[in-house]
């Protein structure tokens, strides 16, 4: 009984996946490395459409969160629905400040872009839980998701893959966390409210008493679609 709202690990993590595929195909950009092997910034050039950008897919998860959550209930709740909506924003907002945080902390500057791919990486890591986890973990999934996003950036450059846009970064890795998160904090009540028993059993997250096999199922989704 995979529990993956709204697709998350398919379109997500398919996305992400098939980017780093294409990055490592293509090969990096022009002047990324150095003669030594050492990454060489190369930021965005508007910062303005970054965030413009930003705040368009955030008011876009609306459709994406709550929308899908409407379209596949059968008499959709409105209590359902709004949850979704507040837990969608809290994520993206809880990315946003520990991208933020985490930046300053490592680098001494308040990075703009950073905090915008922070909320993105929250948008990603809590789209597969969202119906089903509670307010507080909305905002550990998200935070969790601005440290992965800057762990995975830092991995692929150790590893010579250029990805401009972080798309693997942001998609793929923060889409694995995501689905994996539903297993370890998804409860029993909230999925019984948005998907019932289809199975004549509910499985839940195992940090709140769940027999681990909605874990289980969550891990191999991840391992099956890489």
């Amino acid at each position: 009984a995979v529990i993956d709202f709204a697709g998350s690990g398919v379109v997500h993590m398919t996305g992400g996946v098939a980017g780093l595929m294409g990055a490592i195909m293509v090969g990096p950009r022009t002047g990324r490395f150095g003669p030594d092997g050492k990454a060489v910034p190369m930021p965005g050039h508007n910062a303005a459409l970054v965030v413009l950008g930003t705040f368009i897919l955030w008011v876009g998860w609306y459709g994406f969160n709550p929308g899908s959550q409407l379209a596949i209930a059968d008499g959709a709740s409105a209590e359902v629905t709004a949850r979704v909506a507040v837990i969608t924003t809290l994520a993206a907002a809880a990315g946003g400040v520990a991208a933020m945080g985490l930046h300053y902390a490592l680098y001494k500057v308040w990075d703009l872009i950073a905090v915008c791919n922070g909320v993105l990486a929250g948008l990603v890591s809590i789209t597969a839980g969202c119906p089903v986890i509670e307010p507080y973990a909305a905002v550990l999934a998200g935070a969790g998701g601005a440290v992965i996003l800057w762990a995975t950036g830092k991995l692929l450059l150790k590893l010579k893959i250029d990805d401009p846009l972080e798309a693997f970064a942001v998609h793929g890795a923060c889409g694995a966390w995501a689905v994996i998160f539903t297993g370890l904090f998804a409860t029993e009540g909230y999925v019984a409210q948005a998907y019932g028993a289809p199975w004549g059993k509910t499985e839940y997250g195992i940090f709140y008493g769940g027999s681990g096999a909605l874990l289980g199922n969550q891990i191999l989704e991840v391992f099956m679609i890489f």
